[in-house]
């Protein structure tokens, strides 16, 4: 039977807001805010790497609650009731305009889309879903994302995290908590925002407009394209290629000035050879500026974030304001609240903690 895994699993009693958990790729993200007169602060916040493998530890249960002891004890964190969601991996996104007659709810509507779409495998399948904002959502025709997720893979997750001690409130969907975090940190709602989240092999990118989600796609642009690309044209190792990345970055600005020595050369060089990839960047990102304008009827976008692995490297805000001729900044999720965080976030990656601070979110806006 398909359900909804944001109904709350709510344990009565603590007062204490749930923390938002992220098991991501590399590393364990956790925040949790706390009330001020002013509004939401950041109560505790970190990033953690993994001891192991990612999947490893989620298969050693004694090994996971020991790590998520030692992550609780490193910050100031109230209680152990959490909001998480599954790995990118483990969830479909679909985007569905679903058709909602006289006499059904919006629910069932979207419950018969999905069965339309996936046939028998929605039977076995948890589904929930976010509506999405448009100028043409109105009427009996809707436009939603909808997340599709194995019954048994939300169900082995959640004994997953009660048995490392932790007390899940509820699953959210991973794009709807980055839009709730981008909608917290917008000071004009009828502008709309994208965000690029680049990761090892695939990026995605999320327009919210206004207090909304709009949009939210997976790309063909990822790291290690990258990394594979340096590799095979200067023929170096997988590491050595990450290691000129890391050291140099995307590449020299275009109209940079050439300056003496050997390092404004190889700057030049990975920018020439990384041409390809970045073409089909702005391929993708041209595709969705139309896209928007299309949706709101000529509103354009207003801002570029960035965040994820390739967002950390040099040049990179420089090379993708060239691409889309717009405001471009990297993501600083402490942006959402109101003043300092009220404990210093603990790691050296705690920029990466975006999706846990829109889970930590949840309930704000977005009910």
């Amino acid at each position: 039977m398909m359900k909804s895994w944001l109904n709350s699993l709510v344990s009565k009693g603590a007062l204490a807001a749930p923390i938002g958990v992220d098991f991501a790729a590399q590393r364990l993200n956790m925040l949790q805010t706390a009330p001020s007169a002013k509004g939401m602060v950041v109560r505790a916040a970190l990033s953690l790497p993994y001891p192991v493998e990612r999947a490893q530890l989620l298969a050693d249960p004694r090994r996971l609650k020991a790590f998520i002891r030692e992550a609780l004890a490193a910050a100031p964190f109230a209680g152990r009731r959490v909001v998480s969601v599954l790995a990118p991996s483990e969830v479909r996104i679909l985007p569905l305009t679903v058709h909602v007659p006289d006499g059904q709810s919006e629910p069932q509507a979207v419950a018969r889309a999905v069965r339309e779409q996936l046939g028998a495998a929605a039977v076995e399948s948890v589904v929930d879903y976010y509506q999405v904002r448009s100028v043409e959502a109105s009427g009996l025709d809707k436009q939603v994302l909808a997340a599709v997720a194995a019954s048994s893979k939300v169900l082995t997750y959640l004994e997953t995290l009660r048995g490392a001690g932790l007390e899940p409130v509820a699953l959210d969907i991973g794009p709807a908590a980055i839009a709730r975090l981008l909608a917290a940190m917008q000071e004009d709602f009828d502008q709309s925002v994208l965000l690029i989240n680049f990761g090892a092999s695939k990026s995605y990118l999320t327009v919210i407009w206004g207090r909304r989600l709009m949009l939210d796609r997976e790309i063909d642009f990822g790291e290690m394209q990258l990394v594979d690309r340096l590799s095979r044209a200067l023929g170096l190792s997988t590491e050595v290629a990450l290691a000129l990345l890391r050291e140099h970055g995307i590449g020299t600005p275009a109209g940079a000035p050439h300056g003496a020595g050997e390092q404004p050369d190889i700057g030049r060089t990975v920018r020439e050879i990384l041409y390809q990839e970045f073409a089909a960047l702005a391929e993708e990102l041209v595709r969705t500026q139309v896209y928007v304008a299309s949706r709101t009827r000529g509103s354009a976008i207003s801002r570029v974030y960035l965040n994820g692995s390739v967002a950390r490297y040099r040049h990179i805000q420089e090379r993708v304001e060239e691409l889309v001729r717009l405001p471009v900044e990297l993501l600083d999720p402490y942006k959402a609240f109101h003043g300092a965080p009220l404990s210093t976030p603990v790691g050296s990656d705690t920029h990466g903690i975006a999706l846990a601070a829109g889970l930590a979110l949840r309930g704000e806006a977005h009910g």
